[in-house]
């Protein structure tokens, strides 16, 4: 199936367009990655920045481990980004974890909100100050505005010793939003974060003090992976749209390639009629294309082959009828000469076996020219066993008057084929024929018919002498006769008309040696 080209062209084109789509695909999904990689590290790089500033006033003023540790996790959780603080020998002093359920409190509706969702999270307070320079993260229960614990919900560690909560107005006071973007943006109002996927990038921001001394650095890495929602969004984008270019493209290819090959296909069925012996049949493209110039070409040509089979098929049918007519009339004379004894009797017997040679001949041609001239569209069914039978009683008399043994071999129920039944007796009596012809007295031949895998093959075996090696494959042709049968008559055409009888009705003859004689098998298809 793939060999032909209605199936090979819309593949091709199948294939072009899944190379293109993959080819589009990567260079995209390339291009958006990189860019996004690039936003990630820009989102990580201002961020540092920003919490960088912020950190050094810390480290500066030299507060507590813990409340760097509490302020680092407010940053990290602000920007949703992982920190960490490392002193200028590079050990790290303080790093972050983001957590992925937080409940944001701001200060001025934290008087009218209360925590009511079960289950342990983390409340950051956003909206006021802390006593000191530090601004931490730490729960409220410490506070004197805190409303009463909520039964089923765990309550909250206290603050941290030395820490008290005063409240604002608003979050003019507040430097823990000290960052230079968040994915929350900064309307915190119970809001619970889920988490983000992770960036694999990673910077570096040195921590100097004002005096240009160094404190450490500021590592910031794994936040937001913010393109690759995308990216996967574009990534199933073009899988689908890149399934539907390759489908479209097959069926597009598909309708061009039985566009393309619909003039081809019917040359190649002219072709083949003409092949089969229908010289009349003729291509019917109308195009005006190569493809019709072709037909064109090709009707012009067919019109020259069968003009010229046709003479050469009537020539030979008037050359034989020509040579038909005086041979007769010589035969005539020739008998007539012999009754009257005016001429010496053995040179008329010599003349009259040449005559009769040259009517065989004559005979011979002109059936085998009606043959190749008739389809098979004149066949018809017929009953092949029937026929075998009828005619081997013919030649089974014929057989025992040559002293040779007749035995035959039929299958009890009938079998039908679609022949001309003319041409078919024809056929196997010229097998018989040569069979009787070629076996010596005492012999044997044996006729059979059997169904054989949808075709029925019709066998004719002697014990004659044989057919010589190196003309089993010549012996089919025309005027051709066996090295061993020079001195049996014949003239060579009865086994060439034998073939153009089975190539007519679309069967096989051939040949073989048995050992004891030649085994002749005309195979001939069943309906």
């Amino acid at each position: 199936m793939f060999r032909s080209i209605r199936w090979r062209l819309p593949l091709t084109y199948a294939a072009i367009a899944l190379i293109a789509a993959l080819a589009l695909g990567a260079v995209l999904l390339i291009t958006l990655r990189d860019y996004y990689a690039r936003e990630e590290t820009a989102y990580l790089r201002s961020n540092a920045r920003a919490i960088g500033s912020q950190l050094t006033e810390l480290l500066t003023a030299r507060i507590p481990p813990e409340v760097l540790q509490s302020q680092l996790d407010n940053f990290a959780f602000l920007s949703q980004v992982q920190l960490r603080v490392l002193n200028p020998a590079g050990e790290m002093l303080a790093a972050s974890s983001v957590t992925s359920t937080v409940d944001i409190l701001v200060a001025p509706t934290f008087f009218s909100d209360r925590v009511t969702r079960p289950g342990p999270r983390t409340v950051i307070y956003v909206g006021g100050t802390v006593s000191g320079t530090a601004r931490s993260r730490f729960p409220l229960l410490d506070d004197p505005f805190a409303p009463p614990p909520i039964e089923g919900v765990p309550a909250l560690p206290s603050a941290p010793p030395g820490f008290s909560a005063t409240f604002d107005d608003g979050l003019s006071q507040t430097r823990m939003l000290a960052v230079s973007s968040s994915p929350f943006g900064f309307t915190f109002d119970a809001v619970v974060a889920t988490e983000p996927r992770r960036s694999d990038q990673r910077v570096r921001e040195t921590l100097n003090a004002v005096d240009g001394r160094l404190l450490g650095y500021l590592e910031a890495f794994a936040g937001p992976a913010v393109g690759s929602d995308i990216v996967e969004s574009v990534a199933q984008g073009w899988l689908i749209a890149g399934s539907v270019a390759v489908i479209v493209a097959a069926v597009i290819g598909w309708f061009i390639s039985r566009r393309l090959t619909q003039p081809v296909l019917a040359l190649t069925t002219v072709t083949q009629r003409m092949a089969a012996g229908d010289l009349a049949h003729r291509a019917q493209v109308s195009s005006r294309d190569e493809f019709g110039t072709l037909a064109h070409s090709f009707n012009d040509m067919a019109d020259r082959v069968e003009g010229t089979i046709t003479t050469l098929r009537r020539f030979v049918a008037d050359a034989a009828h020509e040579l038909h007519t005086p041979l007769t009339a010589l035969h005539t004379e020739l008998e007539l000469a012999e009754s009257r004894a005016t001429a010496p009797l053995e040179d008329i017997r010599r003349a009259r076996a040449q005559v009769t040679r040259l009517e065989e001949l004559t005979q011979g041609l002109l059936d085998l020219s009606r043959v190749e001239a008739q389809t098979s569209a004149e066949s018809t069914p017929l009953d092949l066993t029937q026929l075998v039978r009828e005619l081997s009683e013919v030649y089974a008399s014929q057989a025992d008057q040559m002293g040779l043994t007749f035995t035959l071999d039929l299958p009890e129920q009938p079998i039908e084929v679609r022949g001309q039944p003319d041409q078919l007796r024809r056929a196997i009596g010229n097998l018989l024929d040569n069979a009787i012809k070629f076996t010596p007295d005492s012999g044997t031949i044996r006729l059979g018919l059997h169904s054989i895998d949808r075709a029925v093959e019709i066998t004719v075996e002697d014990t004659g002498i044989g057919i010589p090696a190196e003309d089993v494959s010549q012996l089919f042709g025309r005027f051709h006769r066996g090295r061993n049968a020079s001195a049996y008559p014949g003239h060579g055409l009865g086994l060439a008309i034998v073939k153009a009888i089975a190539e007519a009705h679309g069967g096989t003859v051939h040949a073989e040696n048995t050992g004891q004689g030649a085994r002749f098998c005309l195979r001939l298809p069943l309906p």
